[in-house]
């Protein structure tokens, strides 16, 4: 399988855990039902995104132990992102479908969604200090680019499916 084939896999995989939360109140049925088929899919994908990281890394089993418990600590943190991603664009869709996008509106979104990205990126950063100290440092960089990679691609999947700001 080519690389470009296995992080398109991957990046499917990377996405399930956006959607694992459990639908919180609030959701509409459809919006339940999107949020009980993406938890469907983390179930089947399992541990895919890990086999595929363990595939670019090639720990040693020194390496490993200290590697996979911050690995874990950040996919945690990844989930909360992926949730408050979500909700945005629930709020988003809420809005566009009622053709009730304001100003207001608009601006609280767009200033989420740059939270979102700020927070992530301090995430990242956070966890690549640790990693570094963990793990030889060109492990850790290559853990970033391909963590940023998959990333990038669940979220060009993301934004190829929500329309512009009428």
């Amino acid at each position: 399988m080519s690389a470009l084939a296995r992080l398109s896999l991957i990046a499917v995989l990377v996405a399930a855990p956006a959607w694992a939360q459990d639908a919180k109140d609030g959701y509409t049925a459809d919006e339940a039902d999107t949020v009980a088929e993406m938890h469907a899919l983390e179930a089947y994908v399992g541990d895919g995104k890990r086999a595929f990281i363990e595939e670019q890394l090639d720990l040693t089993l020194q390496e490993d132990a200290k590697f996979w418990p911050i690995y874990d600590a950040h996919q945690e943190a990844l989930q909360e992102f992926n949730q408050r991603r979500l909700d945005n664009i629930l709020k988003y869709a809420r809005a566009y479908d009622a053709d009730a996008m304001d100003d207001a509106t608009a601006i609280a979104i767009a200033e989420e969604a740059l939270d979102i990205e700020r927070d992530e990126a301090k995430q990242m950063e956070h966890t690549f200090h640790k990693l570094k100290r963990a793990v030889p440092a060109i492990q850790a960089a290559r853990y970033l680019q391909v963590e940023n990679k998959l990333r990038a691609v669940v979220r060009f999947e993301q934004a190829a499916q929500v329309p512009l700001v009428p």
